[in-house]
């Protein structure tokens, strides 16, 4: 029987950490009840570590440092549980001073501050250095947030009014990424002057700068943002210990993760971050098994002819699908108020998938290359209906399997104006954290036209430094005519498509794993074949699928079998 999360609290050996032993025992319950059919066993077992640790520590546990400290405690219970010990870093961990009868050396700290990777001071620095380097030296408040966020360097959400935020139960407990700043002024890196305020880098702030693109392998001061800002690992640095918030995002992402997603530049080699939460378990990272085989690659590009480069030879294009609803604004004032504040063309035409793409039209011939991102646009109420009749499930599907790798899942709107306010944050924490969507959040359309243009500022920024490097070894762009007939061929139900809706209605089957069982046993009656030559090993059965695909976990696995084999 899979491990469940702790049920019934325990004695706490120490007094001092009986309240952050009810803390994670409260986050564990909240946790687990947020997961139709149930956590993944090595997501349970971590969770019912983690609780028994704390109870039974026989030193204080104050900070998420001391929490991974503890035995069996990994990186992903650090992440959920940062939350339960406000205002510490995941190094931070009170110094013990050398009092009468203690030993031991203080701790020293003279290294410079730079902010932790992935966090919201990290993007906030990083974004004000760009900007300076592309020539604009001072940023208004909102310019700098929308710039931040649209970077994808933070886990955090930088402003406010998003689910992202930490919310308590009153106006003094509401914690955003912006937060720091304060942070960042006080460190002598950032100036804010005159009024309405302006923000720009001192010779520290830019020197900091540099350090964060040199640890991070963002070579390029310009260049592209990493892959939703999600670190390979859970960071544990001296850096940030005077930093409020950490590396952890959450989902809703939330901790829900803010970051647009763009896969690491050629300073990683072209290594897109990969640590897909089946076979991680790390929480909070994003899937990256929606793009493809080729996984490691650099994304789709476009045709190249010996040394030409990117903006010399292509102009990118936003394209808004035409059935799209715009608010009260019309259609040709969408557009102009998306030229005229980023200076990026957009068209309006009918897509076939999705409500937000951007092509690459070649300069002299006209050809029009889709890039490798696109959007699906919902605004609470729409999101809460589809999720109702089950559509959003289907639609998903639908841009899983339109040959895209960059899925942007944008929900327009405040979730917790609507009655399911719940359902729909449950979906967008499924959404990113199990099946590999990068999840935004805007406030309106206002919003989500900012959202855009930054979008498609950091796409050129991509492709311009990738440009060279990747053409030569990554998968061609298709052109736009050839991806509205791959959509077209999509229309077309198969079986196959639908034994996929089939095995996404059983417990812990995400639409990742259904596609990755289909992708092996195309119908029913295939995978229970395969079952059958398995010669009524049980065990052998129930673990088949897992053994197959690192997309399906043990229990996805296992009740995908009893759905086959049910027994009488």
């Amino acid at each position: 029987m899979a491990p469940s999360v702790p049920k019934k609290k325990r004695k706490v050996n120490l007094p001092e950490n009986e309240e952050v032993a009810a803390r994670i025992f409260d986050k564990s319950r909240s946790i687990a009840s947020q997961q139709p059919g149930g956590l993944p066993e090595h997501q349970a077992r971590a969770l019912s570590a983690a609780y028994s640790g704390v109870c039974t520590a026989k030193e204080p546990v104050r900070t998420a440092g001391d929490l991974a400290r503890l035995k069996g405690v990994g990186g992903w219970v650090v992440d959920v549980m940062k939350d339960c010990f406000p205002g510490s870093s995941l190094d931070l961990s009170p110094p013990r001073s050398n009092t009468p009868g203690e030993t031991g050396k203080k701790r020293k700290r003279n290294k410079p501050y730079v902010p932790q990777l992935n966090s919201a001071a990290y993007a906030i620095v990083i974004t004000l250095y760009r900007e300076m380097i592309r020539g604009t030296e001072v940023m208004k408040k909102q310019e700098l947030i929308d710039a931040a966020e649209a970077s994808g360097l933070s886990r955090k959400a930088i402003g406010p009014n998003n689910y992202k935020s930490k919310h308590g139960n009153s106006g003094s407990d509401f914690y955003t990424g912006w937060s720091c700043m304060k942070n960042l002024t006080e460190k002598d890196l950032v100036v804010k002057k005159s009024n309405p305020a302006k923000y720009y880098l001192t010779e520290k702030g830019k020197e900091t700068a540099r350090i964060c693109l040199a640890k991070s392998g963002l070579d390029d001061p310009a260049g592209p943002f990493m892959a939703t800002g999600h670190p390979e690992s859970v960071m544990l640095s001296d850096s940030d210990s005077d930093e409020q918030e950490g590396s952890s995002p959450l989902i809703g992402s939330e901790n829900f993760s803010e970051r647009s997603g763009l896969p690491n530049s050629k300073a990683d080699n072209g290594r897109a971050t990969n640590s897909p939460l089946s076979s991680q378990g790390m929480f909070g990272q994003q899937s990256f098994s929606a793009m493809g085989s080729a996984e490691n690659s650099l994304l789709a590009m476009p045709p190249r002819q010996c040394d030409e480069s990117f903006l010399d030879t292509y102009e990118v294009v936003l394209i808004l699908d035409d059935r799209d609803t715009f608010g009260a604004r019309a259609r040709r004032k969408v557009v102009d108020n998306i030229h005229t504040q980023f200076d990026v063309p957009v068209k309006i035409k009918h897509l076939p998938v999705g409500d937000a793409l951007w092509i690459a039209r070649h300069k002299q011939l006209g050809t029009e290359y889709v890039l490798d991102f696109i959007v699906e646009r919902k605004n609470v109420d729409d999101l809460l209906g589809s999720i109702k009749d089950n559509r959003y499930k289907d639609q998903k599907l639908r841009l899983k399997k339109c040959g895209l790798r960059k899925l942007i899942y944008l929900v327009e709107g405040d979730v917790n104006t609507v009655d399911g306010s719940e359902s729909v944050k449950t979906a967008c924490f499924t959404t990113e954290v199990l099946e590999g969507f990068d999840v935004q959040r805007t406030n309106g359309y206002a919003d989500t036209e900012k959202k855009y243009g930054h979008l498609t500022r950091s796409i050129i920024d991509y492709y311009r430094t990738n440009f060279s490097a990747g053409a030569d070894t990554s998968r061609l762009c298709l052109t736009y005519d050839e991806f509205v007939k791959r959509c077209s061929d999509l229309e077309k139900v198969t079986v196959s498509d639908i034994f996929a809706l089939q095995l996404m209605q059983v417990p812990q089957v995400t639409e990742e794993a259904a596609l990755a069982v289909t992708s092996l046993y195309p119908t029913l009656l295939s995978l229970a074949k395969a079952y059958t030559m398995l010669d009524g090993d049980r065990r052998a059965q129930e673990e088949m699928l897992k053994n197959k695909s690192d997309m399906v976990n043990a229990g996805a696995s296992k009740n995908i079998f009893k759905l086959i084999w049910a027994e009488g």
